[in-house]
């Protein structure tokens, strides 16, 4: 189940309070919950924050998130876990998996699962934001991708009676197409 819920980037002349997406953060350590939430905040994106994997899950059931940062070890449920659940929710959903105990091997699990990336602490805020940047520029091109396909699927099927797959024909239906929506007989 692919949700969307992407905000109008921001301008060079709009306030920065017009938000660019929005984004879950998931980690036990509340020093980096604020941390995150002050740079992505400052940056135009809507943060929400969660203390634990659980909490962060029942978040993002209710509320539909551009992107999700998660950390890898948390106590009770961790991160590669909380990973796995998400992508139940929204197999589409970027997220990025942040952690102060990087392994190749954690990285390359989490990759495997569907992370979209694979930050080490401490962090650099620009590489933050890039990545960040780049995962909800992917999923907006997701959810207009998939509505674009709906929409061609949904024209297709205005044919589906008349017999023809030549280009010619198509060359027709594209005119008929174009022509349908005028008050003019044709």
């Amino acid at each position: 189940m692919a949700r969307a819920s992407l905000s109008p980037e921001k301008d060079a002349n709009s306030s920065p309070t017009t938000r660019k997406g929005s984004i879950l953060v998931i980690d036990d350590e509340e020093i980096m919950r604020e941390i995150l939430e002050t740079l992505l905040s400052r940056e135009g994106y809507d943060v929400r924050l969660a203390s634990h994997a659980a909490e962060g899950l029942e978040l993002a059931r209710s509320v539909p998130f551009d992107a999700v940062i998660v950390d890898v070890m948390m106590p009770g449920m961790d991160g590669i876990t909380a990973l796995d659940e998400l992508k139940k929710l929204d197999e589409d959903l970027p997220v990025l998996m942040i952690t102060a105990f990087a392994s190749v091997e954690n990285a390359i699990a989490a990759m495997k699962r569907g992370a979209f990336d694979y930050i080490t602490k401490p962090f650099k805020n620009d590489e933050v934001l890039v990545v960040l940047r780049n995962a909800v520029e992917r999923r907006r091109l997701i959810a207009e991708n998939t509505a674009l396909r709906q929409n061609l699927q949904a024209q297709s099927q205005k044919f589906a009676g008349i017999i023809g797959r030549s280009p010619r024909m198509k060359q027709v239906f594209d005119l008929i197409i174009q022509a349908a929506p005028s008050r003019t007989t044709i």
